[in-house]
C-alpha cells in the first residue's frame, strides 16, 4: 500500500483512463498476496475536473492528483507494473478515507 507504480491502464473502455500511467496503489499488502491482485488509483497531470476525487500525489518524479473514482483492481502477476516509489503515509491514508466516501 502506498507504492506508486508504472502501467499501461489498456485495455479500457468509454471514459476509462487509458495507456500509460503512474497509480498509486491503495490495497493492503496482505489483499494484494492473498488475491494475486492490486487495487490501483490511476495518477494524472490534468487536474480540477473532479473536486474531492482527486488528490495531489507527489514522489519522485510524479507530480499530479490520484484519480480516486478511476480505482480499479487489477492481476499485478500478470501486468508489467513497474514500481517508481514510495507515496507519503499521508496520501494513502487520506486516499482511502475518501474513498470511503464511494463504500461506505
Amino acid at each position: 500500500m502506498g507504492d506508486i507504480v508504472h502501467l499501461n491502464w489498456s485495455p479500457t473502455v468509454g471514459h476509462e483512463m487509458d495507456g500509460p500511467h503512474y497509480g498509486l496503489v491503495v490495497s493492503a499488502d496482505l489483499f494484494n498476496q492473498g488475491t494475486g491482485l492490486v487495487v490501483i488509483v490511476p495518477i494524472t497531470s490534468k487536474s480540477g475536473k473532479l473536486s474531492g476525487f482527486e488528490l495531489p500525489v507527489r514522489a519522485g518524479r510524479v507530480n499530479g492528483v490520484a484519480v480516486l473514482s478511476g480505482l480499479r483492481s487489477l492481476d499485478y502477476q500478470n501486468r508489467d507494473i513497474q514500481f517508481e516509489a514510495t507515496g507519503a503515509a499521508a496520501d494513502v491514508t487520506e486516499a482511502n478515507r475518501r474513498l470511503r466516501m464511494i463504500f461506505p
